[in-house]
């Protein structure tokens, strides 16, 4: 630091102490406010967390994971990210600022080459960090070792009872379930140990074992217990699914759990729980309430791309073609962040965001609502940005000339909500579904999910080419038809949405038709 810097801010700190012995009543106010503009401005730090995955391979095959599931078609490869790349990365975010590295992601931390290394680095350099992991690989020499090198807390997943559940829903040896919680207990007796969580994703398979998993947890001397539930995956989870028997006997568990770790001084968090079925709009956390999640949080994938939540899939950019400092000051980055402060006004939230499902970063955005004082209303009437049901009706009413014929009942080009699941089987038939829905396809009447352009382009693109068009030609209609301007991840006004099918469509006629 400077000598003018050293200066500049002993003057500050004297301004403060002033200010603070004559009104503490004002001193309040002033930082107060100092800490509601760094939340409604731009960041002029980084992130103070950083969720990074530095490996995609998995020494488990957990029934009910997106990426190594046994019940998958392919699963996800293994790739480990560099360890080089992680040095630049990690020493240029603590030249930002970031105070925690969580690992975590598609894959197993520990089964990174050089995880041991990765740590231990991320401790050198003044940060602190957290891991989600099953600790198949956490050997007793790695715990030993952890809270010298920073390890704020270790999440392990157990998702079980007993030990023959344990082997049937991770896929691994029966006896390793007990070894893990050994080496929980072990840890648990260091005045210096991480804090400490064993996690259970609820399942068919396990739904009936969350006390069991409940007592073992207080006994290895753990310092919590996480219980979630299943997202929506993309393949067969029949034998997975809870039916309304078995979370009315959940609802009844965790009850009796509540009291179980509350007598014993032990958290139990439940933020992931969620039934299968869509979640209401009035139950929407950010209705009343901004995300600020863009401020103080960012994910790195293995590839170096940069992804504004590990709840929203947005990708910000990419470490091979900029550095992190600039990703985060990029365009598409502020206007991400501006999304999710406005999202009680709009009611809208960034593409491909699924925090309808379950958020994680409630509790931290209401705490920061409280503690900052702010109030958002959320404004009645309709937003300026194209929802996806916005979409699909303007789809079928511009371009029904290229879309496959559908059921003789019903009336493309006047669309009601009645008819909402008839326009979601025929778009699906057409495969422009995963361009304006979630792998469930219900979720293409979510009010609240908006259309980026590049999504909305694909949409276009892809139902002329469905309805026949030649692929290069469906590229030069669209390029032609292109309205508004924008960048590929901004949100697309219902105006411009319009305007473009509108010139799409008197494109065709010129062609045939096609």
């Amino acid at each position: 630091m400077s000598a003018a810097a050293r200066v500049g801010g002993a003057v500050k700190r004297a301004a403060r102490g002033v200010v603070g012995a004559l009104s503490p009543k004002l001193l309040r106010r002033i930082q107060l406010s100092r800490a509601r503009g760094r939340y409604l401005r731009e960041p002029t730090e980084g992130p103070r967390r950083l969720l990074l995955e530095p490996t995609t391979g998995c020494n488990h095959r957990c029934e009910m994971c997106w990426d190594h599931s046994p019940r998958l078609r392919k699963q996800t490869p293994t790739w480990h990210m560099p360890f080089e790349r992680l040095r630049a990365l990690l020493e240029e975010m603590a030249g930002m600022g970031t105070e925690q590295v969580w690992l975590a992601g598609r894959g197993e931390p520990f089964v990174h080459p050089q995880a041991g290394d990765i740590l231990q680095l991320i401790g050198s350099l003044g940060m602190r960090s957290i891991i989600t992991t099953n600790a198949g690989r956490l050997t007793e020499e790695l715990a030993e070792r952890l809270p010298g090198w920073g390890v704020q807390q270790l999440s392990v997943s157990i998702d079980s009872g007993n030990p023959q559940t344990y082997a049937a829903v991770h896929h691994a040896r029966p006896e390793d379930r007990a070894r893990i919680l050994e080496l929980i207990r072990r840890l648990s007796t260091r005045k210096d140990r991480p804090r400490l969580l064993v996690s259970m994703v609820l399942s068919k398979l396990n739904c009936a074992e969350l006390l069991d998993l409940v007592r073992d947890a207080i006994e290895a001397g753990a310092d919590g217990i996480v219980v979630g539930g299943m997202r929506p995956v993309s393949f067969d989870s029949t034998g997975l699914a809870l039916s309304d028997e078995d979370w009315a006997r959940v609802r009844e568990d965790l009850a009796k759990a509540e009291e179980m770790v509350g007598e014993a001084g032990l958290e139990l968090r439940t933020d992931n729980i969620r039934p299968a079925e869509m979640p209401r709009a009035d139950a929407w956390p950010y209705q009343h309430m901004a995300c600020f999640i863009g401020h103080v949080f960012t994910v790195i994938d293995v590839h170096g791309n940069v992804d504004g939540c590990c709840t929203c899939q947005n990708k910000l950019g990419n470490l091979e073609e900029a550095s992190f400092r600039e990703i985060w000051r990029s365009r598409p980055y502020r206007l991400y962040r501006r999304v999710l402060r406005d999202m009680p006004s709009t009611g809208l939230t960034p593409p491909r965001c699924e925090c309808r499902y379950g958020c994680g970063h409630v509790p931290e955005n209401a705490a920061l609502q409280r503690e900052l004082g702010f109030e958002f209303a959320a404004r009645p009437g309709e937003s300026e940005f194209a929802t996806r049901l916005d979409v699909a009706r303007a789809i079928c009413r511009h371009l029904d000339a290229v879309l496959p014929p559908g059921e003789e009942e019903f009336a493309f080009a006047d669309l009601h909500e009645e008819s909402a699941r008839s326009v979601t089987s025929r778009l699906r038939r057409v495969g422009v579904m995963a361009g304006i829905g979630s792998m469930d396809g219900e979720s293409l009447f979510e009010p609240q999910r908006m259309l980026a352009r590049v999504e909305f382009e694909w949409v276009v693109r892809r139902t002329l080419v469905s309805g026949g068009m030649d692929r290069e030609r469906a590229e030069r209609v669209v390029a032609e038809s292109r309205a508004g301007e924008g960048d590929a991840g901004e949100p697309l006004t219902r105006l411009d949405m319009e305007a473009w099918l509108g010139r799409v469509r008197d494109a065709l006629p010129r062609d045939s038709g096609r």
